[in-house]
């Protein structure tokens, strides 16, 4: 059996004391710094906690923004391509009626052209006519017989054209 003795109550004595000591200045700092510690950690990760919530909303928004211009960027392109083919369409609308204007133009002259000729041949060949006609009946005409005979000679040509 354990004998009661002296030196058993001075070990138990001795080991309370050892205990409240090491509780007194021991176990008290070790616990604060221990709280402390956990404080600590527990504020990084509120900290970390609300730094990602945050960057969640940031990535949320740019997302939003990113969207928005990606949008805004093709309605811009889509009106590009819209003024670039309205700008287009008006230059060969243009070109168009260029081309109508010289080619209404072209067949102007060429009209005008052609009754010039006509008008000169006509004259021609009145004056041709009317030599050839005083060779054969050798006489002498007048210029009022003459510009009488010019006169039928082009009636009749033109009767001839109308005649076409």
């Amino acid at each position: 059996m354990v004998e009661l003795n002296g030196t058993l109550l001075i070990q138990i004595l001795n080991f309370i004391i050892l205990v409240a000591i090491l509780g007194h200045f021991a176990y008290k700092p070790m616990m604060k710094v221990m709280e402390d510690r956990k404080n600590r950690i527990q504020n990084d990760l509120d900290s970390a906690k609300a730094s990602k919530e945050a960057a969640e909303s940031l990535k949320v928004e740019y997302e939003k923004q990113l969207k928005a211009a990606q949008i805004e960027a093709q309605d811009i392109v889509s009106k590009a391509v819209k003024e670039a083919q309205a700008a287009a369409q008006a230059q060969i609308d243009a070109a168009h009626a260029a081309i109508e204007s010289e080619k209404e133009n072209a067949t102007r002259q060429i009209e005008r052209e052609r009754k010039d000729a006509l008008e000169d041949l006509k004259r021609e060949v009145a004056s041709l006519s009317c030599d050839i006609a005083a060779k054969i009946i050798s006489k002498q005409m007048t210029p009022d017989e003459n510009n009488r005979l010019i006169q039928e000679s082009i009636a009749k040509l033109d009767a001839k054209d109308a005649g076409k």
